[in-house]
């Protein structure tokens, strides 16, 4: 009971926190003289990834080269992205189906070009970040942390250059919480709100993490699948939960950008501090995470390309792989060979209806 009560509080502030950002970042935006793509995938992705950034970087900074300490930071590095490209497919698909104004429609609005920037920065620096762990090599495992770190200040760029807001997003901000009787908020007004929203979403996210964690070690779950599956899905809140904010106000390039932007920085600083202090040397469970990642993020920017639309099947489609993990752990661990063919019939079905999506699309 004691557990329970606390994921509930913990859930509570993340949620309120979740709310005060979302409303903090866009009056930043509109002090800095941002687009939307560039609050999205840059201010509001970077404060709201701190949370599940700290429980890796802490593993590995504090661990002592211990093998628990190590496998913990490694599945958190791995765990944060699978987790936005999977579960978060289906946060966004859910949010379509019930927090969207129904003249919005089921189909979320992207701004084509900042889309297509996080998508593809997100599939490169993910793709070193996995071929480093998998291919042991001197030479590679050098001069990684230096591509991903440059890769990321090259986004930064691309994104603060780019000034396009989409059709779909008007002007109009609500008011700032902190000043809510005035038009235009201070500053300092704004800047305090976000120190306060995100003080209470990271206190949330670690609440809900020692929480999991109990919950975890009460049933004898190994480290890699705590940090991969368990710590990534407390923490990631932070980031879905601020994207159905943003599509229930119909601000579809905030809502996904806020999500792939997180991605990019997950895939890029985190796992070049990974590399440069840890033997970043990946094992099988490890390697089915990344390879999982691939496949989720490809099929949503493949299907994007292929029909120009990102609709409530695609999202559903792409959240079937977070599936795959548990069951290929659970099949290890009891040796369950009949799981590892139900893995298959899941992959199956999820490329069947998202190569169904996009051919409708095509067709139309």
């Amino acid at each position: 009971m004691r557990i329970a009560v606390s994921l509930f509080f913990a859930l509570a502030m993340i949620l309120f926190g979740a709310e005060m950002f979302t409303n903090a970042v866009e009056w930043l935006g509109r002090k800095l003289n941002l687009g939307q793509g560039a609050v999205g995938s840059v201010l509001a992705a970077i404060g709201t990834a701190m949370p599940e950034t700290a429980v890796p970087v802490t593993a590995i900074l504090f661990g002592n080269g211990a093998k628990d300490a190590t496998e913990v930071g490694i599945g958190g590095i791995l765990g944060a992205p699978f987790l936005l490209a999977t579960l978060g497919s289906l946060i966004i698909a859910i949010a379509l189906l019930t927090a969207r104004r129904p003249e919005l429609g089921n189909e979320l609005a992207v701004d084509k070009r900042g889309f297509s920037r996080d998508m593809s920065f997100f599939l490169l620096a993910y793709a070193v970040t996995v071929m480093t762990g998998a291919v042991q090599s001197r030479w590679l495992h050098s001069i990684a942390p230096f591509v991903l770190a440059g890769l990321y200040v090259v986004f930064v760029v691309f994104a603060i250059r780019d000034k396009q807001s989409t059709a779909d997003e008007s002007g109009h901000l609500n008011p700032l919480y902190l000043q809510w009787r005035k038009a235009e908020p201070s500053g300092w007004a704004v800047v305090l709100q976000l120190a306060i929203s995100l003080g209470t979403i990271m206190g949330g996210a670690q609440l809900l993490t020692k929480g999991v964690e109990q919950l975890a070690m009460k049933f004898a779950i190994p480290a890699f699948v705590l940090s991969a599956l368990l710590i990534p899905l407390a923490t990631e809140l932070p980031e879905t939960f601020n994207s159905v904010v943003w599509i229930r106000q119909g601000k579809d390039a905030l809502a996904f950008g806020n999500i792939s932007g997180a991605m990019v920085f997950q895939s890029t600083l985190v796992p070049a501090l990974g590399i440069w202090l840890t033997p970043w040397k990946l094992n099988p469970q490890a390697m089915i995470t990344g390879g999982l990642t691939l496949c989720a993020a490809a099929m949503i920017f493949g299907l994007y390309r292929l029909s120009g639309k990102l609709s409530v099947g695609v999202f559903f489609a792409t959240s079937l792989l977070y599936w795959i993990l548990p069951l290929q752990l659970v099949a290890a661990r009891y040796q369950l060979t009949s799981l590892y063919w139900l893995s298959a019939v899941v992959v199956g079905v999820a490329f069947f209806l998202s190569l169904r999506t996009g051919l409708s699309y095509r067709s139309v």
